[in-house]
């Protein structure tokens, strides 16, 4: 959608700062980054095992502050890289850097780290393609196959990609850092892996910030349908109380309809960047109008597109379907399955399990896209499986900031309460906005640094859009 004897005592005596095959010169050659690279087993139940590499980066602050402990980045997904040029070009002119360091790192499995082999875009040419929900399942499970043995023949095994293993690392990069504490900041998926850190290394931890709440509780394709339709039943609301979205789009929830109804009868044929073909079938209409309530501005889109499937035209077509590809460029799928499957997947959903539950969700009135084709087959992945009676996390009295937007698509307002649930210390801003993440972010910067800095102090958020219940 972020010292004293500590400030500066980055250790990377130990690092090897990596040849240009491995990082590239953009991180290398930055003076404001000391860049390394550190090894890790691949299972932290067999330290002397197969290792692999985390690749991190540190930001020096602007103007250290004495006493600002640094802050450490953990990217969503699973599967989002955070050593990417632009992100990090981004972070280099942030408020956050300007009196403290920030640490970025890819996690396991994800771009400059140790990389599973990537089904990113070959699972984009599936959903491109005009295929009925059987088929989808076919093409996927052979898909999830062959890249089962892409990791065999590189001796990878899926299983310990993960978050507890993701943990663990963390763990490790601190001791090898050397700071006496250091702040977590974590969006989406992010959250999750930060609140494990705060699980596993309580005493390394001054604040936690928890930005769009994905617990270990959840279930990645049940939970979907659930805050799909949540998110899209709201943007029905406003519309209908809104006087000009009313006055345009006066049936928008009997439009939705019928546009699914439609694009079942007519797949929509689009041309995305001139040259990549795109059918866009019921199921994959659910999947984009999901997909891009992920914009700050999908109150006012999401219409839009509901009209531009019936019509059969419009520009929001090709800016969805280019959100979407920029989206597949940056996320590792693979490690997405690998996270999911041992941690969010319940094996006890069956076909007949996942129809009932559909039943329950008349706002999805087909298949989901992409995700139940990927849930079903996705079983199959590895033979990982975090059990059900440990999917949550540890009570804790760390100071955690959590966020979430109230139409957010994936991690809806349940989602913040479920975390507070276990934190003594744990205020929850629900804000009125729309999206995954984002709002007014000059705002939230604010309100995060200075939580940051005194966790203890009643937090100013005068500025935020605060949903009041």
């Amino acid at each position: 959608m972020l010292f004293l004897c500590f400030l500066g005592a980055t250790d990377t005596t130990n690092a090897q700062i990596v040849p240009q095959n491995v990082l590239p010169d953009w991180l290398t050659q930055n003076k404001a980054l000391t860049p390394g690279i550190l090894p890790v087993p691949e299972n932290h139940e067999q330290p002397n095992g197969r290792q692999i590499h985390i690749a991190y980066a540190v930001m020096k602050a602007k103007e250290p502050v004495e006493g600002a402990y640094p802050m450490i980045f953990f990217s969503g997904g699973p599967g989002g890289e955070t050593l990417d040029e632009g992100l990090v070009g981004f972070l280099l002119e942030h408020p956050f850097r300007q009196g403290r360091d920030i640490i970025l790192f890819d996690q396991r499995g994800i771009g400059l780290s140790s990389a599973l082999p990537d089904m990113s875009f070959d699972s984009f040419d599936i959903l491109a393609m005009d295929a009925d929900p059987e088929a989808e399942l076919a093409l996927t499970r052979k898909m999830i196959s062959e890249y089962r043995l892409k990791c065999e023949e590189v001796q990878v095994e899926p299983a310990h990609y993960n978050t507890q293993q993701s943990a663990r690392d963390v763990g490790m990069l601190f001791k090898h850092l050397g700071y006496a504490k250091y702040n977590l900041f974590g969006g989406s998926y992010g959250t999750r892996l930060a609140r494990v850190v705060q699980d596993f290394f309580p005493e390394m931890v001054h604040t936690s910030v928890l930005d769009s709440p994905a617990p270990l509780s959840g279930d990645f394709l049940l939970n979907r349908l659930d805050s799909y339709s949540l998110s899209l039943s709201r943007i029905f609301e406003y519309c209908a109380n809104t006087p000009e979205c009313n006055k345009e789009y006066p049936e928008l929830k009997a439009d939705y309809f019928k546009a699914i109804a439609h694009l079942e009868k007519s797949p929509l044929k689009v041309t995305l960047r001139d040259s990549i073909p795109f059918v866009i079938n019921a199921q994959d209409g659910v999947y984009l109008i999901r997909r891009l309530l992920y914009q700050a501005n999908s109150r006012e889109k999401a219409p839009e597109l509901i009209h531009a499937f019936l019509n059969g035209s419009g520009e929001v077509l090709q800016e969805v379907l280019e959100f979407e590809y920029r989206l597949t460029g940056g996320l590792n799928l693979t490690m997405l399955l690998s996270v999911e499957k041992y941690e969010n997947f319940n094996p006890a959903n069956t076909a007949e399990k996942i129809g009932e539950a559909y039943q329950q969700h008349p706002l999805v009135p087909v298949e989901l896209g992409f995700f139940d084709a990927f849930y079903q087959a996705g079983m199959e992945w590895h033979s990982g499986h975090m059990p059900m009676e440990e999917r949550h996390f540890q009570d804790s009295d760390i100071p955690s900031l959590i966020f979430v937007n109230r139409y957010d698509p994936v991690t809806p307002p349940e989602n913040g309460r479920l975390f507070q649930e276990r934190l003594s210390q744990g205020p929850l801003l629900i804000l009125d906005e729309g999206g995954h993440g984002g709002g007014n972010q000059d705002c939230k910067d604010q309100v995060i640094v200075s939580f940051m800095d005194h966790p203890e102090q009643p937090l100013d958020v005068s500025c935020l859009n605060v949903y009041k219940e």
